[in-house]
């Protein structure tokens, strides 16, 4: 193009605030076919109505410059939330060709229905919001200046005014994935471009390789039938280097996809560890060459004899779920460098793959993971979150599993694509879609049978199944280490391959050969507070408070943490360590059964208000990275630690084990341990270790050293090889307490007239202490009750002392300023959002028991099933343990001293059955009653009854 061309674009391109597309005015025929990116210089219109035509949007006030590649949501404040209609516009140029060319119009992907007009005419319109499509332009546009004009239909979440406007599109039965949780995505979302093709070109080169090195590349021709006579096609494939492996040519003739048969003789193949890329090139000879580039890799990952294979080698996966949103672009990525940058980052927290959640990704997404070596398992985007089923959402479905095997053909970093989610779409219950996900799953595989990809039918939880499928998967969430007894259960049970997995009506076809996979688990730890503060923060999951991070740092104040931790920050740095200690515990139990063959972590990063990423929304790791990096690996040392508290001169004995999947030889290795205190030693693995296994080694096995105060103590684990090489690691923390002292000077009182402390009554007096009847017991007595009765009152009213262990819903008055609440079934049993049950660590009882602010695994005998509600941010200086979830949310009392009447009482949900047995609950409650009894027990907090004082 002349300059002044150059410049007359640029001038109209300003002057209209539309895109200018410079293209060469002469190609010649030598010249391969161009695409050309259209992103910057459009406007966009926001048609609330959805009355606008093509012809009245073009005049309409209102237009906004915008770009294409990006949704409109994230693009504007104001439409954040915006479904509906939305219109784009744009102008390009079309210059004179020497020969004939094909103008082609390519959309990544629009969010959800499309229509597109050019020069005011109707050229096409597409239906689905994740995958690619394109209109072929050329009797449409004219020499010179083209008006490319798209409305977009993003169907709105409300059922009401989507039925009224858009009862075909129903928003609960089109492809939406978890937009709902998150932010919504609606319009362009991927790039667009013109391409000016030759007249017969090349659409698209499927390459499918085998791993002993034969691949046969598939070329679909497109473009005008009359062209159509035979023309050479010739298939080049080279190595990283450049170096030409392989090359043939044929002539193609009327066959709309032609065929090449190949092999390279010294093919490497693509792994985690060694991602070899293989391009490929395809090159349509005649007046105008058309060529096609990509790039493929040789992989195979199988599944047979309930294990998982990769290039024939054992292979466990360690994955991290991924819902591919982003801080700024919602579904769409910054760039290709910031995913592969979050892709290293994953790898080197030891991720080998990364399930891509109920979401299409970007392209650069998988080539990112082709070239940093992360495999992908990705799903169909779900219709809806519940049951809802229809057979237009599930062909809708259907028609976007075929769209993705067709755009994502030769990606070699893709193993593994599932159809549904936790049922989410279809009610499993009914026989009649039952049937349905059967047979998607056989279309499903046969689709991607050329490529050997598994296929789940439906990656399941809670009270849903598997009908048939490759892979025996299923999600759970438990807060740690509050159920940790719970979760050690169920992976056992889940390790049996219990039959709850798959279809209870007797139409599941279970092989018994599907490995097993927990496929989402994972415990939240905050993230540091980002400046400035995202506009998405004041968000939450469809109101729920527990998911809220608006205010936090209000909420941060007002019950007084800053008392607790220096900062929000200190705090967050804290739930994460805890985080880290859920997910060890649970990884390590996962790999102490060799028939799970991999669990997927929920998730690579926090998402919005979500906040259980080993990274935060920004792709920054979280304080552990380096620790979890330790565990995660091919070969893995494991301790069965039996118990965590031990008491001076009690025995520890940690049964060892070795999960081993890696290449490492562990003939004549030996295995050393050592703790802190300096106690140490080894021993031999003198049994043969095979891949793929969990194998028992011999037991660690020590006096647990005399301490003053109680103390945390590591023992460190190490594997080495002969030649001292290092094979595999970890550690585990203990907590070692005194020989017990409690004040024998405290006389105790028991209120137990339902016999519910009759078994602590005992371990109390073999402690030392002295014990009375509750009933008439002295002002100086201190009173141990389970509910607040006319004892209790009593005894408060003559100025009395009372420790009161609320572990029922009816140990506190009705009437009552506080109440104590179940935390099982509700949100409150921090399963779902995770709780972190906190201490007052330096003060009293807590500061002679705390190893942390957060409670950990030293706490799991005394965790409580309740919590006592209804007392204020402002009061909490007298709250000296409590509890939060997730982002500060539902913040109540674990422990609360009040005045009471003329007395003082000590409220506490922690138990204590195991007083005498565990050292954390038998320091904790020793601590809690020379607190109660001593002059420092003064608390401000007055305890009311509604009608009067208390």
């Amino acid at each position: 193009m002349q300059e002044s061309t150059k410049a007359r674009a640029f001038e109209i391109g300003k002057a209209f605030g539309l895109a200018v597309i410079a293209v060469l005015a002469c190609l010649g025929s030598a010249v391969v076919a161009q695409s050309v990116p259209l992103e910057q210089g459009w406007r966009f219109l926001p048609d609330a109505s959805g009355s606008l035509t093509a012809a009245s949007a073009v005049s309409a006030s209102g237009w906004r410059s915008t770009r294409a590649g990006i949704s409109w949501n994230a693009q504007f404040d104001d439409l954040r939330d915006y479904m509906g209609v939305g219109w784009y516009q744009v102008k390009f140029e079309v210059p004179q060709f020497q020969e004939a060319r094909r103008i082609l119009l390519r959309f990544g992907a629009v969010d959800y229905l499309c229509e597109v007009f050019v020069n005011g005419k109707p050229v096409g319109s597409h239906e689905g919001g994740y995958t690619p499509f394109a209109f072929d332009l050329t009797s449409a546009v004219r020499l010179g200046w083209n008006e490319l004009l798209v409305r977009v239909v993003d169907p709105p979440m409300d059922e009401k005014e989507n039925r009224a406007r858009f009862p075909q599109w129903m928003y609960d039965e089109i492809p939406h994935g978890k937009q709902n949780w998150y932010v919504q995505t609606g319009g362009i979302w991927q790039p667009v471009a013109l391409e000016f093709r030759p007249q017969r070109y090349i659409e698209r080169a499927h390459v499918t390789p085998s791993i002993n090195g034969d691949f046969k590349v598939e070329v679909r021709l497109a473009g005008v039938e009359d062209s159509a006579r035979p023309a050479p096609l010739t298939v080049t494939v080279r190595d990283g280097n450049g170096h030409e492996e392989f090359k043939k040519s044929i002539v193609a003739d009327a066959s709309q996809v032609p065929a090449i048969q190949g092999h390279v003789a010294s093919r490497q193949l693509w792994s985690p560890e060694h991602p070899v890329l293989y391009s490929l090139e395809a090159t349509l000879d005649g007046l105008i060459p058309d060529t096609v580039r990509d790039r493929f890799g040789f992989r195979q990952l199988e599944a047979r004899d309930g294990k998982l294979f990769l290039n024939g080698e054992p292979f466990y996966m360690r994955a991290a779920l991924d819902q591919d949103f982003y801080p700024e672009g919602i579904y769409t990525p910054p760039s290709e460098e910031y995913v592969r940058e979050m892709m290293g980052k994953g790898k080197s927290l030891g991720l080998n793959l990364l399930r891509c959640h109920i979401k299409v990704p970007d392209p650069l997404y998988l080539r990112a993971a082709d070239e940093v070596g992360l495999l992908v398992w990705y799903e169909i985007p779900s219709w809806n979150g519940g049951y809802h089923f229809t057979p237009q959402a599930a062909e809708r479905g259907e028609k976007i599993f075929a769209e993705m095997v067709e755009r994502d053909w030769n990606h070699p970093s893709i193993v593994i694509q599932s159809v549904i989610n936790e049922s989410w779409g279809a009610d499993l219950k009914q026989a009649e879609q039952r049937r349905w996900l059967r047979a998607a799953f056989e279309r499903a595989k046969r689709l991607t049978a050329p490529l050997g990809r598994l296929i789940d039918d439906n990656s399941a939880c809670c009270k849903n199944f598997h009908i048939k499928s490759d892979l025996d998967d299923f999600h759970q969430y438990y807060s740690i280490p509050d159920n940790v007894a719970t979760w050690d259960r169920w992976t056992a049970d889940f390790a049996s391959r219990p039959k709850w997995s798959f279809s209870p009506y007797g139409d599941g076809e279970r092989s018994g050969a599907e490995p097993l996979v927990v496929s989402e688990f994972g415990n939240w730890g905050l993230p540091k507070l980002p400046h400035p503060w995202p506009w998405w923060y004041g968000r939450d999951f469809g109101g729920r408070e527990v998911t809220r991070p608006a205010d936090v740092q209000g909420r941060f104040h007002e019950f007084q943490f800053e008392k607790i931790f220096a900062s929000f920050d200190d705090l967050a740095e804290e739930s994460q360590w805890h985080q880290f200690a859920s997910l060890k515990h649970e990884i390590e139990e996962m790999r102490n059964h060799d028939s799970i063959q991999g669990y997927v972590i929920t998730e690579l990063t926090d998402i919005n208000w979500e906040a259980n990423g080993l990274m935060d929304m920004w792709r920054q790791p979280k304080a552990y990275a380096a620790e979890l990096a330790r565990i995660q690996k091919d070969d893995l040392l494991l301790g069965r630690v039996p118990k965590h508290n031990y008491f001076s001169g009690e025995r520890v004995a940690i049964e060892t084990r070795l999960s081993h999947y890696g290449a490492q030889d562990f003939s004549g290795a030996r295995v050393l341990w050592s703790t802190e205190s300096g106690i140490r030693g080894q021993f031999a693995i003198e049994t043969t270790v095979p891949r793929a296994s969990v194998t028992p080694l011999q037991a660690v096995s020590f006096v647990a050293p005399e301490v003053e105060k109680p103390r945390r103590e590591r023992l460190l684990l190490e594997a080495r090889g002969r030649d001292g090489a290092l094979l595999a690691e970890n550690s585990y923390d203990i907590f070692i307490y005194p020989t017990p002292a409690p004040d024998r000077e405290v006389t105790l009182g028991m209120d137990d007239k339902d016999n519910h402390l009759s078994a602590l009554k005992e371990e109390l007096i073999r402690a030392g202490y002295s014990v009375s009847p509750g009933t008439g017991s002295a002002a100086q007595t201190l009173l141990i009750a389970t509910q607040y009765d006319a004892n209790v009152k009593e005894h408060l009213s003559r100025g009395g002392r009372v420790v009161l262990l609320a572990n029922s819903a009816d140990a506190l008055p009705a009437s009552a300023s506080m109440r104590v609440v179940p935390r099982a079934g509700s949100d409150l049993d921090g399963n779902w959002v995770t709780n972190f049950n906190w201490v007052r660590s330096n003060a009293a009882p807590f500061e002679g028991v705390a190893f942390t602010r957060l409670l950990g695994f030293e706490s799991a005998a005394v965790v409580p099933e309740y919590v006592i509600e209804g007392v204020a941010g402002p009061d909490y200086s007298d709250v000296l343990s409590g509890v939060f979830y997730g982002w500060l949310n539902r913040n109540a009392a674990l422990t609360v001293q009040v005045k009471a009447d003329s007395g003082t009482m000590f409220l506490t949900t922690f138990r204590f059955s195991d007083y005498g047995k565990d050292p954390y609950a038998t320091h904790l409650l020793d601590s809690i009653l020379g607190y109660a009894s001593s002059p420092e027990f003064a608390p401000k907090l007055r305890f009311a009854l509604s009608g009067g004082k208390q």
